[in-house]
């Protein structure tokens, strides 16, 4: 089973990581990347197959709606967003506990969510 695991930051979080200097910024990346490749030595113990990617600054996003047959189109999401998502697994798991599992182990857990959405395949 396909799942969809979507790695979000509360927005203050990411708020404030936007006030770092670029030096302190890649001072905090540096230190977070142990907690990355643990997740990712993980990942290859269980034999799962992950594909996921970091996602841009939020400020570069687009909302695209059509109604009444007029494109409208606006920044996104919303100011009063309460969580930002950062980045996206896609997991072929053998079951939900497993999506679980991966999900506990991915670094933002800790200071932010990873939701979890089963993919739909018919």
């Amino acid at each position: 089973m396909k799942y969809l695991l979507l790695l979000n930051g509360d927005a203050a979080s990411v708020e404030s990581w936007r006030r770092l200097s670029q030096e302190e910024a890649r001072k905090l990346r540096q230190q977070e990347i142990p907690q990355w490749n643990e997740l990712f030595s993980w990942i290859g113990e269980q034999g799962l197959e992950v594909e996921g990617l970091e996602l841009d600054e939020v400020e570069k996003a687009r909302v695209v709606r059509v109604r009444d047959g007029e494109t409208l189109i606006s920044d996104g999401p919303y100011a009063e967003t309460k969580e930002i998502i950062g980045g996206y697994f896609i997991a072929d798991c053998k079951d939900l506990d497993q999506a679980i599992e991966l999900a506990e182990h991915v670094p933002v857990v800790g200071r932010g969510s990873v939701e979890i959405r089963p993919l739909v395949t018919r």
